[in-house]
């Protein structure tokens, strides 16, 4: 004679608290390992723009010319002394986009302020026009027929 045997029931929820812990296991181990990582980046990502301002007075307090050339900075030149000479507003070149033919525009600020994107022909500042662009670099002038006086090119 033949016997059939029932199983007995199995509940659902020891497989269900095994998948809990597992999952909240994870979740630390995850959790910790960017913790972690975390302690080993920078605490700013963000770049620190100093004014020229800033720069001058640390250069003229400490001499520092003197500290970035023993450093490896190239030594200042005649050139970049004539450049700065015969004008009196500050200008920071932020960005360029230029094509080979020099059309384009910069990103210049003048004198502390907000900068602004320059075509070349226009105005930059009272008295000085945006000449010609190049890879790196903005040429201001008197005006647009003057030959560029100033130089402004961007850090490698």
């Amino acid at each position: 004679m033949l016997q059939v045997k029932e199983a007995p029931v199995k509940s659902f929820w020891p497989a269900l608290c095994a998948l809990g812990a597992s999952a909240v296991a994870a979740y630390a181990v995850v959790f910790w390992i960017l913790q972690m990582q975390g302690l080993q980046t920078p605490t700013s990502l963000v770049p620190v723009v100093f004014t020229d301002a800033a720069i001058k007075a640390s250069n003229t307090a400490n001499n520092g010319s003197h500290v970035a050339v023993a450093l490896g900075a190239p030594k200042p030149s005649t050139k970049d002394a004539a450049n700065l000479a015969p004008t009196a507003n500050q200008w920071s070149l932020l960005g360029v986009v230029a094509g080979v033919s020099g059309k384009g525009s910069a990103l210049i600020g003048v004198n502390g302020q907000a900068p602004k994107a320059f075509l070349p022909g226009q105005t930059v500042a009272p008295g000085w026009v945006l000449h010609s662009l190049g890879h790196r670099l903005a040429r201001l002038a008197p005006s647009m027929q003057d030959s560029p006086t100033v130089t402004l090119e961007l850090p490698k």
